[in-house]
């Protein structure tokens, strides 16, 4: 027989291992532990505990990387396109010269009236990851309904198309259903229309 004491959640398991380093020397040798082994499963809780903790930075590293890489890429796209524009205007201006800077492209129309993102909400390590699709947008507005909310409130601006959710469940529930719906962006203005509404339960 399996008995499901340990939790699935990251944060719960290291609040798991926490405890257990906390008071298995104490309390273990009250069930028959010997205090040595007490100890040394104990000290064995720090191996899990900075592992977790590792995970923990490394993501939140990437994700300040990612949203870093994007704001530099789009800082320099807003100063190269007047400059590649002016390129292309010049009366010396071919589509070979173009190709060899690469600034020959597909001419790309957007509907702004009724674009619409799809969106997918899964399990990550950490809470609920939402990702959708650009279609030639700068990024997305996420909004969302978890728990016992009755209506749908601002989440987060995105250049990416992904966004993971860590905040905690509401009231430490166990279980929480969280609902969300994204806007497409262009030139930091909602466009289109709302994505269906995408749910997990976390």
């Amino acid at each position: 027989m399996h008995e499901d004491y340990f939790p699935h959640k990251v944060a719960d398991q290291r609040k798991w291992f926490v405890t257990v380093k906390g008071n298995i020397v104490t309390t273990g040798p009250l069930l028959g532990m010997d205090p040595l082994d007490a100890t040394a499963m104990k000290n064995r809780c720090d191996d899990p505990i900075n592992a977790i903790d590792d995970a923990v930075a490394a993501e939140v590293e990437a994700k300040n990387k990612n949203k870093a890489k994007d704001e530099v890429i789009k800082e320099v796209m807003d100063e190269f396109r007047p400059i590649i524009q002016t390129l292309k205007n010049n009366g010396s201006y071919t589509e070979s010269l173009g190709k060899t800077i690469g600034v020959v492209g597909t001419v790309i129309e957007i509907e702004y009236a009724t674009i619409k993102t799809d969106v997918e909400a899964r399990l990550a390590p950490h809470g609920a990851e939402i990702l959708f699709t650009l279609k030639h947008c700068e990024g997305g507005m996420i909004y969302c309904k978890r728990g016992k909310e009755e209506s749908f409130t601002f989440l987060a601006h995105v250049t990416h198309p992904h966004f993971v959710d860590t905040r905690p469940n509401k009231d430490e529930a166990t279980s929480e259903l969280r609902q969300y719906y994204v806007f497409l962006v262009m030139n930091d203005q909602e466009v289109g229309l709302a994505s269906d509404i995408a749910s997990i339960n976390i």
